[in-house]
């Protein structure tokens, strides 16, 4: 009989470890998402490229503007969370996570090589060029964008924004980005960006991150900026779906 008992303690013992180690690495694996708030717990969600690509993320939901610079070029591999809570392009926290070591760190301005202004990498990951000038993926971004709004196909009108995307050449069938863009009447601005592959030569390359742009319901001034030349673009006779 007691060693029956021990038998059954050691399998419910056993059952529980498992089951927690099932959850840990479930947690441990679960991908953020563009439109969850990043906060310092959830930097460690993020991933990292296996080719150790540098990315740079813009994130601004009601009155919080949020920018994450995974920099992996140096030595020790990083991600940057630089905070402003007013969205009035001061910085309120900068956090910094390194995965390797699974360490935080708060500092008083970034110490990625990628920072310069905040307002001007704001710009600078809309505009793509911070992709374009470093080793990161090659996100589709505002030139493409224009681009689309001038030929005027695949632009949808929902509510009080618009949705454009882009198909593949090769496969129609298939989206390769897609964005959206708006204002609201209350003066505040929506505009996500979102690369879900692109191409180099013949070759699809997938960034680790689709979504690098989700703002929404934001009064940051670079978004507002860019939106409201954007909308300026949008041809006449666009027609709303229902």
């Amino acid at each position: 009989m007691k060693r029956n008992s021990i038998i059954s303690a050691c399998l419910v013992f056993f059952v529980f470890l498992i089951s927690s180690v099932a959850f840990s690495l479930n947690y441990e694996t679960r991908k953020w998402e563009a439109y969850e708030p990043i906060s310092m717990e959830k930097m460690r969600l993020l991933p990292i490229p296996p080719d150790y690509r540098n990315y740079f993320f813009l994130q601004a939901i009601d009155d919080t503007t949020n920018v994450v610079i995974g920099d992996f070029v140096g030595t020790e591999k990083k991600f940057c969370l630089i905070i402003d809570n007013k969205s009035d392009e001061k910085i309120d926290k900068v956090i910094e996570y390194m995965p390797d070591t699974n360490k935080y760190t708060n500092e008083e301005k970034p110490t990625t090589s990628f920072f310069t202004t905040l307002p001007e990498v704001k710009g600078k990951i809309i505009s793509g060029e911070i992709f374009r000038n470093n080793y990161s993926y090659n996100m589709t971004s505002i030139p493409v964008l224009k681009g689309l709004l001038k030929r005027g196909r695949d632009i949808i009108k929902a509510n009080y924004g618009y949705t454009v995307k882009l198909y593949d050449p090769d496969h129609p069938d298939s989206m390769m980005s897609e964005f959206y863009f708006g204002k609201n009447p209350e003066g505040r601005y929506d505009l996500v960006m979102t690369t879900h592959y692109y191409k180099v030569f013949m070759t699809k390359i997938t960034p680790t991150i689709a979504c690098f742009v989700y703002c929404k319901n934001t009064k940051d001034p670079v978004v507002a900026e860019t939106v409201e030349a954007l909308l300026k673009l949008v041809p006449q006779g666009v027609v709303p779906v229902k």
